[in-house]
């Protein structure tokens, strides 16, 4: 899957990702909580988009410099600039930064690792563009996101994943990292929609469909998929979309 898939799929969802991604919200909440208030002269934060981890971050982060990256320039737009100082939004990948080395104080990301191509060498060179002590929060979607998803699709022929990689596999690459302190946490994280179209029109909104082998489904397929999840994931509160999410913290 290419980054430019990635970036298209991100750029239909610049208007309509901040009101649909209550999950995604609740993840960067925890994420920043990760992170100790104080002062951070100047803040990294990869896969910015619209700013969902930005406005949980920037009222606990004293800094002089805020430099925010994403991939979309769309998503970019929508980024509020309220209480940030000195913002600097640059459009680029993750996995690509022309960035000096030991330029940051702190660097964040949530929900945005999970669609790293090589994020075995990507998250070593990301911990390297901080100074010596200098601290990280990420949030990264893991195996056992969208697993109602997962087992619908394969039971009905609707439908693609984006491929998740375990919790062991990250943690194996922080490890090699040598931070000078690392935690973590696994947390499954649920949401409930009144119905299944809801749960997909979410999806949609926040442009979780940059996935390989996607192709335009029958109607056949897709009522197969409605069924089946209707049948095995409704629970009192809503049909159910349960996400796996590292999320690790420390200082390099």
């Amino acid at each position: 899957m290419s980054k430019e898939s990635i970036r298209r799929a991100f750029e239909r969802a610049r208007n309509t990702y901040a009101n649909a991604a209550q999950l995604q919200d609740r993840v960067a909440r925890r994420c920043a909580g990760h992170v100790p208030p104080g002062d951070y002269p100047a803040i990294l934060e990869i896969g910015a988009g619209c700013g969902v981890l930005t406005r949980h971050i920037a009222p606990r982060c004293a800094h002089s410099r805020y430099v925010a990256v994403d991939i979309s320039p769309g998503m970019l737009d929508q980024v509020s600039k309220h209480g940030l100082t000195n913002p600097e939004l640059v459009v680029a990948d993750g996995e690509r930064l022309l960035m000096p080395p030991e330029s940051f104080d702190l660097l964040v990301s949530s929900s945005t690792m999970q669609w790293y191509r090589s994020p075995e060498v990507s998250i070593r060179e990301n911990l390297g563009l901080l100074r010596g002590g200098g601290r990280f929060a990420f949030s990264i979607f893991v195996d056992g996101t969208y697993a109602e998803f997962a087992e619908a699709s394969a039971a009905s022929g609707f439908g693609s994943m984006l491929p998740m990689r375990s919790v062991g596999y990250f943690m194996k690459i922080l490890y090699d990292a040598a931070p000078t302190a690392l935690e973590f946490e696994a947390v499954t994280h649920t949401a409930h929609y009144p119905t299944v179209a809801d749960m997909l029109r979410t999806h949609r909104a926040t442009g979780a469909t940059a996935t390989p082998g996607a192709k335009r489904p029958s109607r056949l397929a897709y009522q197969r998929f409605i069924d089946h999840y209707e049948s095995n994931h409704r629970a009192p509160e809503g049909v159910r979309s349960t996400a796996v999410v590292l999320h690790v913290w420390g200082r390099r």
